[in-house]
C-alpha cells in the first residue's frame, strides 16, 4: 500500500482533540433517544434482510428431506450422513442445499406442519423426499450381522406449483453393527437419490431460466451442473448404445438360430430346467454418472435367483415388471442347482464374507437354510431327486482343497464325507434320491487310474463301490446321470477322447468321438441325445450328440462363450449360457445372457 503522503506547509495538521469520554459529550442527554432509535431501526433493517434473504423463494435452494430413521433436522444420524453427502454433491453443482446450524433453519424445520411446509418457509424452490424403511435381515453368524435392503420412490416437487416427478432409491448394506449398517446404507443411497433428480431438476422451467438466460453470476454458478447433466446424458446415451450395439454383433452371428431369452446387459447364470421354463441367477448392475468420478460407474443390485418361463423375454430385476424371486440377497457363491425331478433349488448364500449357507428355496419363494458356517467354503451344491440331501464341495477355509460331503435337507447333519489327500475329485452327480456317483482316485490305490464310485448315503454303514475303472492314462470327469438314472455320461481325455456314456447297470462304456473335445455333458430328457460345450471359433459352442448315430450337431457358431448347456423339459430345445466382456466395463465384468436353440430345425 502507498504511504500517506507528508502534510506541506500549505496543508497543516489540525492539533488532535481528545477523544469523549462519553456518548453524552457528543449529544446531550434530552437529545440522546434518537440516536438509540437510529440504531434499533438499522439492526431491525438488517435482521428483516437477513430473514428475507433466508426465507425468499430461490429455484437454486433445495431442502433434502429424506427420512431415513427419522429425518435429519430430528436427529437421525443416517438421514443426516445421507443428507451430507447428497447436499455436498448439489452444492458442487451450484445449488444450494438447506443446512443447519442456523437456528432459525432449525426453529423453522421444527415447527412447521410437515417438510414441504417448511421449504417453503424457508424459501426453497425445490425439495427432494423420500421414506426409506429399510428391510432388516439378521442373519445367524456367531457375533451378529444385520443386512439392511431398501427400496422406495423418492420425489423431486417443484414447491411454487407443487408439481412432481419420481425416482427409486435402491440399496443395501451389512455391517456387525445395525447402526454402521445403516450409515453404510446412506452413503450408498445419496448417488442414487442425486441421479434420480438431477436430469428433472436442471430441465425445470425455473432453471432453465437461469441456464438459458444471462445472468453472468448465475451462470457461472451453474456451469458444473450444466456441463455434468451433458455429460451424463451423453454417457448414458453411449452405454445403452453400447450394450444393445454388442447384442445385435452376437445375436447376428447366430444366424437367427438362437433365441436370446435375457436383457442385453445381463449377468444371468443358468441354475437349471423344469417344465415350461427354466431357473437362473441374477447379478444385475445399473449405470449411473457419478458425481465424483464424472464418469460411468456401476450400481450392484441384490442378487436373485428366479424361475422364468421359457417363451418369454425376461426383463432386469429392477424393472417393475420383473418376476418376483424365489430368493434374493447379497451373493451367491458358486453355480445353484435346481432340483432334476422338482421346483426346488440349492444354493450357497454368503454373508458379505463372514459366513456361507447351505440353503433351498422353492418356487414359492420359501427358504430353508440347512447349514450356516464361518469357516468351511461350500461350492456347487446338488439337491437330489426328491430333496432329502445335498451334495456340495466342501473348503474347511479359503484357498482349501475340497472334500465332497453330503448332508441331510432337512437337519443339516452330514451323512457322508469324504477327503483324498490326492486331491483327485472330478465331480459328482446323483444317480438317484440316495446314490451319490463322483470321479475320484482311491487313496490307497497304485496308480492313478481314475474311477467311477457310488455311495449310498441312506445306508449304514456306509460302502463305497467302485463298479467303473478308467483306463490307464485317461482322465474321467463331469459325470452327468440321464433322469431315471440308468445312464452316466462323462467326459474322457485319452488316447480316445470324446464324451463316453456308461451304462449304470452293466458298467459298459461307449466312446463318442468329438472334434473340438467336450465339456459339461446334460443328457436329454430321454436319454437319446447328451447336449455339451465344445470349441468353436473364437470361443465355444453348444453341440448336441445323437447316440444312436452317432451325428453331432452344432446349434452355435457364435464368438462368445457359449456354455452350461440344460435340455428343455421337453427335450425340443437346450438352453445355454452365453458369455462375452461388457462392452461398457470390460475391465471389471462380463455379461451372461440366457439364450436356448432348437435341436431339430
Amino acid at each position: 500500500m502507498e504511504a500517506p503522503r507528508p502534510p506541506t506547509d500549505a496543508q497543516r495538521p489540525a492539533p488532535e482533540a481528545d477523544p469523549p469520554e462519553s456518548l453524552e459529550a457528543i449529544v446531550p442527554k434530552r437529545r440522546l433517544w434518537p440516536v438509540f432509535a437510529v440504531l434499533g431501526l438499522a439492526i431491525a433493517a438488517a435482521g428483516a434482510l437477513a430473514f428475507r434473504s433466508l426465507t425468499a423463494t430461490d429455484p437454486l435452494r433445495i431442502l433434502v428431506a429424506i427420512d431415513l430413521d427419522g429425518y435429519w433436522w430430528e436427529g437421525s444420524q443416517p438421514a443426516a450422513r445421507l443428507a451430507d453427502e447428497l447436499g455436498g454433491q448439489l452444492a458442487e453443482l451450484g445449488f444450494a442445499p438447506v443446512k443447519g446450524g442456523d437456528p432459525r433453519v432449525m426453529k423453522a424445520l421444527e415447527g412447521a406442519e410437515d417438510p414441504k411446509a417448511a421449504a417453503k418457509t424457508l424459501g426453497a424452490g425445490f425439495i427432494i423426499e423420500a421414506r426409506v424403511a429399510p428391510e432388516v435381515v439378521e442373519h445367524p453368524v456367531k457375533e451378529g450381522y444385520f443386512e439392511l435392503r431398501a427400496d422406495a420412490p423418492v420425489t423431486l416437487t417443484f414447491l411454487d406449483k407443487g408439481t412432481s416427478t419420481e425416482g427409486r432409491l435402491r440399496g443395501y448394506a451389512g455391517s456387525t453393527k445395525k447402526d454402521r449398517a445403516m450409515a453404510l446404507l446412506a452413503n450408498s443411497m445419496a448417488s442414487q437419490a442425486l441421479d434420480a433428480v438431477i436430469a428433472q431438476l436442471m430441465d425445470h422451467p425455473s432453471v432453465r431460466e437461469i441456464t438459458e438466460g444471462s445472468d453472468i453470476k448465475l451462470l457461472e454458478r451453474l456451469a458444473s451442473a450444466r456441463r455434468f447433466v451433458k455429460d451424463r446424458a451423453a454417457n448414458l446415451d453411449r452405454a445403452a448404445g453400447a450394450y444393445a450395439a454388442r447384442a445385435k454383433e452376437v445375436e447376428a452371428e447366430e444366424q437367427g438360430r438362437v433365441a436370446f431369452l435375457s436383457p442385453p446387459a445381463a449377468e444371468d447364470l443358468l441354475v437349471g430346467t423344469a417344465e415350461g421354463g427354466y431357473f437362473v441367477k441374477t447379478a444385475d448392475v445399473s449405470v449411473f454418472h457419478s458425481v465424483k468420478s464424472k464418469d460411468l460407474a456401476r450400481r450392484e443390485a441384490l442378487e436373485t435367483v428366479e424361475w422364468r418361463p421359457l417363451d418369454r423375454q425376461a426383463v432386469p430385476t429392477t424393472d417393475p415388471g420383473a418376476v418376483e424371486p424365489m430368493w434374493r440377497g447379497y451373493h451367491v457363491y458358486s453355480y445353484p442347482s435346481s432340483q432334476r425331478d422338482g421346483d426346488r433349488v440349492a444354493l450357497v448364500e454368503d454373508f458379505f464374507g463372514w459366513a456361507k449357507t447351505i440353503t433351498i428355496v422353492d418356487r414359492s419363494g420359501q427358504n430353508k437354510r440347512v447349514r450356516v458356517d464361518p469357516e468351511h467354503r461350500f461350492v456347487d451344491p446338488k439337491l437330489a431327486p426328491g430333496g432329502r440331501f445335498v451334495a456340495v464341495y466342501d473348503r474347511p477355509e479359503a484357498g482349501a482343497e475340497a472334500d465332497l460331503m453330503v448332508v441331510d435337507a432337512e437337519s443339516g447333519k452330514e451323512v457322508f464325507g469324504l477327503h483324498t489327500e490326492n486331491q483327485s475329485l472330478g465331480g459328482f452327480a446323483w444317480l438317484d434320491g440316495t446314490r451319490l456317483l463322483f470321479v475320484y482316485v482311491p487313496d490307497a490305490a497304485e496308480d492313478d487310474v481314475r474311477h467311477l464310485a457310488v455311495v449310498d448315503v441312506s445306508k449304514q454303514p456306509l460302502s463305497i463301490e467302485r463298479p467303473f475303472r478308467a483306463r490307464p492314462g485317461e482322465d474321467l470327469r463331469n459325470p452327468a446321470a440321464s433322469r431315471d438314472g440308468t445312464k452316466i455320461v462323462c467326459v474322457v481325455d485319452g488316447d480316445e477322447p470324446g464324451i463316453a456314456v456308461i451304462d449304470a447297470t452293466t458298467w459298459r462304456r461307449k466312446v463318442y468321438p468329438v472334434d473340438g473335445g467336450a465339456s459339461w455333458p446334460a443328457f436329454s430328457p430321454d436319454a437319446a441325445r447328451v447336449a455339451f460345450e465344445t470349441r468353436g471359433a473364437g470361443g465355444t459352442d453348444i453341440a448336441v450328440l445323437a447316440l444312436a448315430t452317432g451325428e453331432v450337431k452344432r446349434l452355435t457358431v457364435g464368438s462368445g462363450q457359449e456354455r452350461a448347456p440344460w435340455f428343455s423339459a421337453d427335450g425340443k430345445r437346450v438352453v445355454f449360457e452365453v458369455r462375452y466382456r461388457d462392452p461398457v466395463f470390460p475391465q471389471k465384468r462380463s455379461l451372461s445372457r440366457i439364450a436356448s436353440a432348437a435341436v431339430e430345425p
